[in-house]
């Protein structure tokens, strides 16, 4: 990498280049970041919880000051509508208040106590103390699908800074105007509140080789990352190599599959089930859910299992509803090219059905004038919907072929039976949602401990997309969902990450006044 080493953003909307160029990071400015972050941590993790608490409103507050300039850049950048972009500031300037609560608090700094027993056979009981220290600099990735609230400022941020550790933060290439602005807004905070320069430092890159030379140098201690699962394992792989590996939490892939209950059947019974009772509540509940944010949602439904007896009245439910729905655009040139290769792949494996595309008709044989796409942009998506049997979708590996973007996969089963065997068939997500009602009542028993096993979340009668942040929050999962299914990059329980534990053994009290 050179000095010269720039680039640019787009409008995601048009596709035509916006103002502004960003340097590339070079050697010199990463290993100057982490050296700052270095000496910053030493103040840092021992600077009273109040003040750090005080540093993530004090953001939060800057953000609200600069808030029209931040909502406008972002909208440009991701082709959010308005609403869309509002409502992540709100949920990423709460989220920084929220934390500032936890950091004050200190919820992290859990501690255990075993008294000693000097006169103990054969052997004295030493006296032992167990407390939670932070790790060090961490290095955080944004995301490319929530500027705001998974980016500079985000979840990762707050949860480090919350616990002492300072923040190299590499900006998401594709929305790096929006992420200038928030960099701006931290530096101006540390500046104001005289904390050490290297509390907070922000870096521009788009060439994998920055990332690993990032987690690659020896002063970052943790990773932070929410992305691809081709980036986090590759990153997870600089990481092992380096001489002293550290831990990388990544949040990844997700098909979030939802099972709608078939009911019960038996021989003279039938008694309806959740899509019977519901259909078109359900229909229009994965309607939204698919198309909220375009679909570039790591929680999308991406995988719908139901009875094959049931799929074409739900289907034709929710084919009208996605014609109330509009091309929007995709987040970047190579997001849209990776949702077309993977609608392809979809559309040319033998044995899937386009249930609804650009030209798809409503039930009542109405289709899209031709030209309707003339007035989007180069990187406008319309929906994309599917249908396979689940012989099939197990054998294609299609239960795990995750598509960033509006798209989704119905698999039709034959009976109960089968539905239990696809899920049996998932590895790792995010979420697993359930659509019941209290004729599916056995079918709901035996379905949840197998949807434990692969999901981090488990939903019952809801929708994936959308998400409290909570003591109980999680957001992870086996493998896709996350490189370790024990963490989560979402809720209180997301500062545990950057936190260790440490046992001191028969220390004085007095020589632990700190601990």
């Amino acid at each position: 990498m050179t000095d010269q080493d720039t680039f640019t953003a787009y409008n995601a909307a048009t596709g035509l280049p916006l103002p502004g160029n960003f340097a590339e990071a070079t050697a010199a400015d990463i290993d100057k970041a982490v050296r700052s972050a270095e000496v910053a941590f030493e103040w840092l993790r021992e600077c009273r919880p109040q003040r750090r608490g005080e540093f993530l409103r004090a953001v939060a507050a800057k953000m609200r000051l600069r808030e029209p300039e931040i909502l406008a850049r972002c909208e440009l950048e991701t082709g959010y509508l308005p609403e869309r972009v509002r409502g992540e500031f709100m949920r990423a300037t709460g989220q920084l208040e929220l934390f500032a609560g936890l950091a004050e608090e200190s919820v992290w700094d859990v501690r255990q106590f075993d008294s000693g027993n000097p006169d103990r056979k054969p052997f004295p009981q030493p006296e032992m103390r167990r407390r939670m220290i932070p790790v060090g600099p961490v290095a955080v990735f944004g995301a490319c699908n929530f500027p705001l609230a998974i980016s500079v400022v985000g979840n990762d941020f707050v949860a480090a800074i919350a616990v002492g550790c300072p923040v190299v933060v590499k900006s998401h290439p594709s929305h790096p105007g929006t992420c200038k602005l928030l960099g701006e807004v931290v530096d101006e905070v540390v500046a104001e509140m005289d904390f050490p320069e290297g509390t907070f430092t922000l870096l521009h890159g788009r060439r994998p080789e920055t990332s690993v030379a990032l987690v690659q140098h020896p002063g970052i201690a943790a990773v932070g990352f929410t992305g691809s699962p081709n980036g986090g394992r590759a990153l997870a792989q600089a990481c092992l190599q380096r001489e002293r590996p550290i831990p990388l939490f990544a949040e990844l892939g997700s098909t979030n599959p939802v099972f709608l209950a078939p009911g019960f059947l038996a021989p003279g019974i039938l008694a309806p089930g959740a899509v019977e009772n519901r259909l078109e509540a359900i229909a229009s509940g994965f309607t939204t859910s698919l198309r909220f944010g375009n679909g570039h949602m790591c929680t999308k439904p991406g995988v719908v299992v139901m009875l094959d007896r049931q799929a074409k009245a739900f289907a034709e439910a929710v084919v009208d509803k996605m014609h109330a729905g509009m091309p929007m655009p995709m987040l970047s040139a190579g997001i849209a090219d990776a949702f077309d290769q993977g609608v392809a792949k979809l559309a040319d494996t033998t044995g899937v059905d386009e249930l609804y595309g650009p030209r798809s008709a409503r039930s009542d044989g109405a289709v899209p004038p031709d030209d309707q796409a003339a007035s989007f942009g180069p990187w406008h998506r319309d929906a994309r919907w599917f249908a396979v049997d689940a012989i099939t979708a197990a054998e294609q590996n299609l239960l795990h072929c995750e598509t960033f973007g509006p798209v989704s996969l119905l698999i039709r089963c034959t009976d109960e039976e089968q539905m239990l065997w696809v899920a049996k068939q998932f590895k790792g997500s995010l979420t697993a949602t359930l659509h019941v009602d209290q004729e599916d009542a056995a079918f709901q028993a035996r379905w949840l401990p197998i949807a434990e096993r692969f999901a981090g979340r488990v939903i019952y009668n809801g929708w994936p997309t959308g998400m409290e942040i909570g003591s109980a929050t999680h957001h992870g999962g086996p493998y896709p969902a996350s490189l370790d299914g024990r963490s989560t990059s979402v809720g209180y329980a997301s500062l545990d990450r950057f936190v260790r534990p440490v046992c001191y053994q028969g220390w004085p009290e007095k020589a632990l006044s700190r601990v």
